[in-house]
């Protein structure tokens, strides 16, 4: 999101996956990687999204990845009580 002018709005995606519309009016911080909103909240540009179709992609392939980790931890959960197993 470079070439940024203020004000302008964005779509934000929460910790709980839920969408937000939200107004950012200049810059935050000390740098140019965040951005303020009036109520003086700042929120990383990564984490902005242009329109609402891009937030839920970005929150779909998020679901995904952590889908995938669930797999991989169950997986080795599985492989431990196994090998508990053998020991009794």
């Amino acid at each position: 999101m470079s070439d940024r002018s203020y004000p302008y709005s964005a779509w934000l995606l929460t910790r709980n996956f839920q969408l937000l519309e939200v107004e950012l009016v200049g810059q935050g911080f000390a740098n140019s990687a965040y951005d303020r909103t009036d109520k003086g909240r700042n929120y990383h540009v990564d984490e902005l999204f242009l329109t609402k179709a891009e937030a839920v992609a970005f929150g779909e392939a998020k679901l995904a990845a952590l889908a995938g980790e669930l797999e991989r931890r169950q997986e080795g959960l599985l492989k431990r009580r196994l090998e508990l197993q053998r020991c009794k």
